[in-house]
């Protein structure tokens, strides 16, 4: 089978919707992208399809969201027409955080020796029946009233580049929470929500700050995250390293099973998941 890639038009919108929707949980950030991002932020995204050569049906759909510095790329839809679209978007830096391990062998065949690293993931789900909650300590929704604080949490202790005015704007995101626990006139653990549909809601940006490890910070703010995300979604996912042991025991605490084994792939880059 022959395949044609060309840059995803809303007349596609159907045919990608149907893709991703055989595994809503699978292709959350896809279809959030295709449902939300690309309207509020077009320049954020770009979107292909491959198109079988004979009958012009959609095999496969990708989005390459655009982060500094490096793109995230991700994909569904049959393996010889996602082939085609990664053989034809040439990624240079970019990660790939939600590949299938019949994927692979597929993609490291057009990759080879551009990959940079391989990390083993699961993506894990919670549902309302499953969730156990424990906080036991404050946990406070960020807004813009803390974003120095945020700036200099993302700054000092995440590494991230990002400015004042840009921490300020991402705290009045309502559609995209952010929790933390703040100590000392600093923040010391934070979780967010990053993607939101009635399906799910996708967590991340766990993160305690190394000397205050092991005391239930993360279990506080991760349990508030996935309380929000349960208020808007049908279940909350999160993707974390198979070896991950001290975060796999918080979240597996709160009520969350593994729902995939995936591949976590970095092209040009390191990005540990």
């Amino acid at each position: 089978m022959s395949y044609k890639v060309a840059e995803a038009k809303e007349e596609h919108g159907q045919a990608i919707l149907k893709l991703a929707y055989e595994d809503p949980v699978l292709n959350a950030l896809l279809l959030y992208d295709w449902l939300v991002l690309r309207r509020e932020r077009p320049s954020a995204c770009d979107f292909y399809v491959a198109l079988e050569a004979l009958s012009g049906r959609i095999a496969a759909a990708c989005v390459v969201y655009h982060d500094k510095g490096f793109d995230s790329i991700i994909f569904c839809g049959s393996g010889e027409a996602v082939k085609a679209i990664i053989e034809a978007i040439e990624p240079e830096k970019a990660l790939m955080p939600r590949v299938l391990p019949e994927e692979l062998n597929a993609i490291l065949g057009i990759l080879g020796n551009r990959l940079t690293s391989v990390y083993n993931v699961f993506l894990m789900t919670c549902s309302p029946e499953d969730f156990r909650p424990v906080i036991k300590h404050p946990v406070v929704q960020l807004g813009p009233e803390h974003a120095e604080l945020f700036w200099r949490f993302c700054v000092e202790e995440l590494g991230r580049e990002m400015g004042l005015e840009e921490a300020r704007e991402r705290l009045a995101e309502q559609d995209k929470p952010v929790f933390a626990i703040i100590k000392g006139g600093r923040i010391v653990s934070s979780a967010l929500i990053y993607a939101s549909l009635p399906e799910v809601s996708l967590l991340g940006g766990v993160f305690t700050v190394p000397e205050l490890r092991g005391r239930g910070l993360a279990t506080s703010v991760t349990s508030r995250a996935t309380q929000a995300a349960l208020e808007r979604s049908d279940l909350a996912a999160l993707i974390v390293r198979e070896e991950n042991e001290p975060a796999l025991k918080v979240y597996r605490k709160l009520g969350y099973r593994v729902y995939k084994r995936l591949r976590w792939l970095n092209i040009g880059v390191d990005i540990r998941p």
